[in-house]
């Protein structure tokens, strides 16, 4: 057994350094040229004519002295307590893509993205004459273009009738936003964003000891009663309820474990060790990122403490289906059981900003909102990075209470083990153990060093029962990768899909990364159709890289300004319970998950009535700047409302009325409807309705993956039986949210361990009567 100790640390989370980037030869140098060239124009140097500097100013944007200054007042004016003049001006000479974190940055997000092809071929052809012509309109190749040529290519592809070229300006202008905010020294010192949080204190976490595999020959063999494939919100429950029934369990995660004391992480560690993909996976068409916990404790480890019930409807949607679980005083038990293991609840909830502007904004407006329960045992609980990993242990999910409590009733757990497939007896039903390739840390406990530096060696789990908890994403790929045969592997996968909607508050400092992730909802509209398919309204994680990468850019300038604004800014989103569905499937070369799913029209429509709504929302709560991430659409800028309000009446009639009609925000009567009272919002509200949200050009976000190994019943219409029993084979068992009938419509984690409890009570009872 190895300890994994907790660090002595008592400034801040002790560091988890990267390993050494990808190798970058999959391009050629010319080629990384013509991208960060490129990228100059996502971010650019902003200057003067007479600064001295910045020496290259090709690589800038060149305002006279006067317009540079007047930028320079116009971002004092806009924050809350301004640096010095001369530190706004350094913000706005630095050039990002000289810089070699923002470099590795971009490297690693361009190495592990499956539409790196695309990339690497209009890249090559714009190395050329005619393929810098059909490309961009010029002859001259994108190196050689000054910094406003290389905006205006990016401008034209994202306008472009090509979806390739708008996607590829998507993809760009996300990857140097992402890249920027998580290294740029000038926009840390500006915001006053830090790793550590403000209260942090070392604490000490459960004292995991993870089985080890000695070096030799051949497969290593263990034993257990049950083998449990992953350590989330399903694999935790399971492993305490079978444990503590009195069976040998053992526990595995390709993930590894991070005590308290490191978390939370920086940003890019985060990606990289909690997280699969290096942080996100792109869909086949790269209309959706999907946000997949990848650590020990999956999804529990990096969610954001929301605690809902299933409702009512649900349950009588999945009762519908044959599946009388779901109405069942067994059930309710389960859902009673996990409530009262997280210690879920929201009378300790103190709202930030972000929150308390939704709260605020649904009683305005008339609409149905409240407080979220957190699973933070009756803990305040105020974080906004468990996005990076929650460093006061407080949040109950499987890394901090599930599993500790299997541990101290006899469960074993092994780190750094990436199971291939579930191991049949010669019937091929019969299933007898897992088999895989344990990774454990190098001589020191790391895990930056190189795989080659490390032990490693084929494991097989021989059990009595196997139960697959890998989650929406690696569940199906398991089964597939094992031999099941039932088409529904894999399918009916839903996401939640999410278009987001950005905020700035003047300069009311937010200080958004702080506070509780989500602590407010508005359901008022979760039933757009009459048949339990709308949305929620939440907020979203403000931390950098995620406030940034999905900002629709407009242009650089307005991209490096509406940086220097980020403590005054909030982000929410319009989360969709989708009907219609996707799949997942292995790879081919790798044996990795792909994701082929793309938001149907159907869905997306309830999707952009929820962007209106929370713009509305934005509007009553006093937003000075409001920006759907919409391409296409300009923000509504209330102070600047006037042209708007002349191209609705047809003409200027006067400063007076324009003065009026900008003032209308101000004078909003809660209880009333701004697109009815405010005519200039309310053309810019039909501007919004005819925005294009339809994927690949808008990405959606989600961070809910659900019903890949839908429950069933019959073996026909899906992958496991009501008690998690994989059809058509013995022993086997999924519990995770992937037996899902459908979407849950709510944050997913307590209707996912819920049927994890569920389902290993059962497993439970069967090897007792064995």
């Amino acid at each position: 057994m190895a300890v994994v100790a907790n660090v002595d640390v008592t400034e801040g989370p002790a560091a988890v350094p990267l390993p050494a980037p990808p190798a970058k030869d999959f391009m050629t140098d010319a080629q990384w040229e013509t991208l960060y060239a490129l990228l100059d124009g996502v971010l650019p140097s902003v200057t003067s004519t007479t600064s001295s500097t910045v020496k290259d100013k090709k690589g800038s944007i060149v305002l006279s002295d006067t317009e540079f200054e007047a930028l320079v007042d116009e971002a004092v004016a806009a924050l809350s307590d301004a640096p010095p003049r001369h530190k706004i001006k350094e913000y706005l000479e630095f050039r990002p893509s000289l810089d070699p974190s923002f470099r590795e940055d971009c490297l690693r997000s361009l190495a592990s993205v499956p539409q790196r092809g695309l990339v690497v071929t209009v890249l090559r052809l714009l190395g050329t004459y005619a393929g810098s012509f059909i490309l961009t309109g010029y002859w001259t190749p994108v190196t050689h273009q000054p910094v406003q040529a290389r905006q205006a290519i990016l401008q034209g592809w994202a306008a472009s009738r090509l979806t390739g070229l708008r996607s590829l300006a998507k993809s760009l202008t996300q990857m140097a936003q992402k890249a920027n905010a998580t290294y740029s020294p000038g926009f840390r010192e500006i915001s006053g964003y830090t790793d550590k949080p403000g209260d942090w204190r070392r604490v000490e976490g459960y004292d995991y000891r993870f089985v080890q595999v000695p070096d030799g020959p051949g497969i290593h063999e263990l034993t257990t009663d049950v083998v449990v494939v992953g350590s989330g919100c399903g694999g935790g429950v399971c492993a305490k309820n079978l444990a503590e029934a009195g069976h040998r369990v053992l526990v595995v995660d390709k993930g590894y474990h991070f005590p308290p004391s490191q978390l939370p992480m920086t940003q890019a560690a985060a990606s990289h060790y909690l997280y699969d993909a290096n942080g996100v996976y792109f869909t086949d068409t790269a209309s959706t990122g999907v946000v997949c916990g990848g650590a020990w404790g999956g999804g529990g480890t990096v969610n954001w403490s929301v605690c809902f019930r299933l409702q009512d409807f649900v349950r009588e949607e999945w009762a519908s289906r044959g599946l009388p679980l779901f109405t069942s005083s067994e059930f309710d038990d389960c859902m009673d059981r996990v409530w009262g293991f997280i210690g879920a609840g929201k009378d300790q909830i103190r709202h930030n900003a972000r929150n308390q502007f939704l709260l605020d904004g649904a009683s305005k407006l008339g609409w149905r909102g409240d407080a979220v329960e957190q699973n933070t045992a009756g803990k305040e609980h105020y974080c906004g990075r468990c996005h990076l990993g929650c460093g006061s242990n407080e949040k109950q999910g499987p890394a901090a209470a599930w599993l500790p409590a299997a541990g101290e009733a006899g469960a074993e757990f092994m780190e750094g083990f990436a199971v291939d497939r579930v191991v049949f007896a010669d019937d091929g039903v019969t299933a007898v153990g897992v088999e895989g390739v344990w990774t454990g840390r190098d001589e020191h406990g790391r895990l930056d060093t190189p795989v080659s530096a490390r032990r490693q060696r084929r494991v097989v789990v021989k059990a009595k029962r196997v139960i697959v908890s890998g989650g929406s994403i690696w569940s199906p790929v398991i089964l597939a990768k094992s031999g099941i045969q039932n088409r529904n592997v894999g399918r009916h996968l839903h996401l939640h899909p999410c278009n987001l909607v950005s905020a700035v508050y003047g300069s009311q400092d937010l200080s958004s990364w702080e506070g509780g992730i989500i602590t407010a909802y508005i359901n008022e509209f979760e039933n757009l159709d009459g048949k339990g398919h709308g949305v929620k309204l939440e907020p979203t994680c403000n931390v950098p890289f995620a406030t940034f990468a999905l900002q629709t850019w407009r242009d650089g300038l307005d991209a490096k300004m509406l940086a220097l604004k980020y403590r005054h800014l909030g982000s929410w989103i319009s989360l969709t319970r989708d009907r219609d569905t996707g799949r997942v499937y292995p790879d081919a070369r790798t044996g990795g998950p792909r994701i082929d799913y793309t938001m149907s029209d159907f869905d997306r429509q309830h999707t952009i009535e929820g962007v209106i709504a929370l713009a509305k929302v934005a509007y009553v709560s006093g937003a000075t700047e409001i920006r759907p991430h919409l391409p296409g659409l300009e923000p509504y800028v209330p102070s600047a409302a006037e042209a708007d309000v002349d191209a609705v009446h047809g003409a200027d009639d006067g400063d007076e009325k324009r003065k009026t009609r900008a003032q209308a925000q101000a004078r909003y009567k809660p209880g009333t409807d701004p697109e009815f009272t405010d005519p200039s919002f309310a053309a810019w509200i039909k501007r919004l309705r005819a925005a294009d949200n339809k994927p690949p050009v808008v990405m959606c976000m989600s961070a809910h993956q659900m019903g890949s190994c839908r429950m069933s019943a019959a073996e026909d219409d899906g992958v496991v039986d009501m008690a998690g029993r994989v059809w058509g084979a013995r022993n086997l068992y999924v519990a995770d949210a992937s037996v899902f009938p459908s979407a849950s419509g709510v944050n997913p984690m307590v209707t996912a361990m819920a049927l994890a409890d569920w389902i290993s009570r059962g497993v439970a009872k069967d090897l007792t009567s064995v």
